[in-house]
């Protein structure tokens, strides 16, 4: 082990003396040794070499000595600047020094004179304690004195908040002397007018044109005066279902304008205008009643008596407008020649109206009126699908009625007496096609309602219900079984087609049937899920 250690330690001077060598030889290192670096340029040079090395050095030395002066040149402005500011800093100094001595003796003048008027008036301060409490009692006693007369005249002058404050900032001073006997006439005339300004707030509950704001301001202002908080939310809630009343009766109205209009009347609300004004002032203002109701009553009523009374206000006014609602939506029928547009309009009426619905919901948690307003939705839709159902049931009529005209004004036998082999699948092509294309007009009119931005199409109880109960089932499937019934009717005897139907009738109604149950019946399913898919 020892004789490792002493190869380690020899190992380490001779590669320490090698490396001292070779700095001894670098002009940069700090080992630098002339003699050795010129003894060995002597040995390895040629004199060629060893003069151009010698005139390289030249070179060198001389732009270090350039550079040197360069520094020393750029640098001297600065070194005296330094000396200057060195020397305006040490007489900064002296004179802060002196500065600072002066301000502490005035310092010590200052406490000395601080002491002197505080022993000279400390005799007197308690007196004049004494009397800026007394005057302080006076201006109190004396806006106890004045304050009957201001609150008669803020009530003259209608500033009920104004009032208010003035009572509220006495209340205290009032309830504290109140049985003083020099007090007590003050105290009879300010409850006197007290009673009259809860009054005249309470007048605000019953006007006709009270606005919300209104509403909710009285309700405050009889809250600060401590009046019954059960009686004050109930009123509350009276004189804010009154004027919600009021709007909905409004638009009950504009209902009634737009159904005894006619097409060219332009000073009637279209339904993009309708749903706005209903949103802008019957669901507004309910937003309105709901938080002001919340606001004021969250912490002075029982909250699950309070909860229970506001969700049922809400709900009340909600069935009143919806009522309104399921009134405009139903008359408001697509027409023949702008369906899709009416359609398309109709849908985004209903957007409309269930996001609106969606923003009151963030108030009043604990009511679903995203389901609500799709339950209203799912309606006006399968409305719209029993009406679109008729003009399939009347365009079948039609054909029906075209299909026996076209028999009766040419015959189904050819030259030479026999059936014509081309000309009962002419006429069912005919009917079938018609089917075919009234079913396609339907599903196109129908798909405003499958449109990807339509934000309650994300909602599975109206998506599936719709698409498979209303259309599916309710539509095609129904009209297809009106075919099909109408198709037995003129087989029964009873029936007075029966006994009208000729056979050539019944030739093209059988096969026409026969095809429809093969391709027609399958191509129907099928174009219907692809758009349902689709969408």
């Amino acid at each position: 082990m020892a004789d490792r250690s002493i190869k380690m330690k020899s190992s380490v001077e001779q590669c320490s003396s090698s490396e001292s060598e070779q700095n001894s030889l670098d002009i940069d290192s700090k080992h630098f040794q002339p003699q050795s670096y010129v003894e060995n340029l002597t040995k390895g040079f040629s004199l060629k070499q060893l003069m151009e090395t010698e005139s390289m050095l030249g070179k060198d030395i001389t732009s270090l000595d350039s550079e040197m002066q360069t520094l020393v040149y750029e640098n001297y402005n600065k070194f005296i600047l330094a000396t200057e500011t060195i020397k305006q800093m040490t007489s900064d100094f002296k004179q802060m020094e002196t500065g600072m001595s002066n301000l502490m003796a005035r310092m010590e003048n200052l406490s000395s004179f601080s002491l002197e008027i505080n022993s000279r008036l400390q005799p007197k301060r308690e007196s004049v304690a004494r009397i800026s409490e007394t005057h302080s009692l006076l201006k109190k006693l004396q806006h106890l004195y004045d304050l009957p007369t201001k609150l008669k005249t803020a009530l003259t002058k209608k500033n009920l908040s104004q009032a208010v404050e003035l009572y509220l900032r006495s209340r205290i001073v009032l309830e504290q002397y109140r049985e003083m006997p020099a007090f007590q006439g003050i105290d009879s005339d300010c409850m006197a007018t007290l009673g009259e300004l809860k009054e005249e707030i309470r007048k605000n509950f019953d006007m006709e044109d009270a606005t919300i704001e209104v509403i909710s301001e009285s309700a405050s202002l009889l809250l600060k005066l401590n009046e019954n908080p059960d009686e004050l939310r109930l009123l509350f809630l009276q004189s804010g279902g009154k004027c919600l009343s009021i709007e909905i009766a409004e638009l009950s109205k504009e209902v009634e304008v737009w159904q005894n209009s006619n097409e060219n009347d332009t000073n009637v609300l279209d339904l993009l205008a309708f749903i706005d004004l209903g949103s802008n002032t019957v669901i507004t203002n309910l937003g309105l009643i709901v938080t002001s109701y919340k606001n004021l009553f969250k912490e002075c009523c029982s909250p699950s008596e309070s909860e229970k009374t506001l969700i049922n206000f809400t709900m009340a006014l909600v069935k009143n407008y919806f009522d309104v609602l399921e009134k405009r939506y139903g008359l408001d029928c697509p027409k023949a020649g702008k369906r899709e547009e009416n359609v398309s309009v109709l849908v985004r009426s209903l957007d409309k109206l269930y996001n609106k619905l969606q923003t009151l919901g963030q108030t009043l948690p604990d009511v679903d009126f995203g389901r609500a307003s799709t339950d209203l939705i799912s309606k006006v839709a399968r409305s719209l699908c029993d009406r679109l159902l008729e003009d399939l049931k009347m365009s079948f009529e039609s054909s029906l009625n075209l299909l026996r005209e076209a028999i009766a004004t040419s015959s189904l036998q050819g030259e030479d007496g026999t059936t014509s082999p081309t000309y009962i699948p002419s006429l069912v092509s005919q009917i079938l096609n018609a089917v075919n294309q009234d079913v396609k007009n339907v599903l196109s009119t129908l798909e405003p309602f499958l449109d990807q931005s339509i934000t309650f199409i994300n909602m599975p109880y109206f998506y599936i219900p719709f698409c498979l109960q209303d259309v599916h089932e309710g539509t095609i499937v129904k009209y297809l079984s009106h075919i099909s019934g109408r198709c037995e009717e003129f087989l029964d005897n009873n029936e007075s087609d029966a006994k009208n139907a000729s056979v050539d009738l019944l030739l093209v109604l059988s096969r026409m049937c026969f095809d429809a149950s093969s391709s027609t019946v399958q191509h129907l399913v099928s174009l219907f899920t692809n758009i349902t898919l689709y969408s």
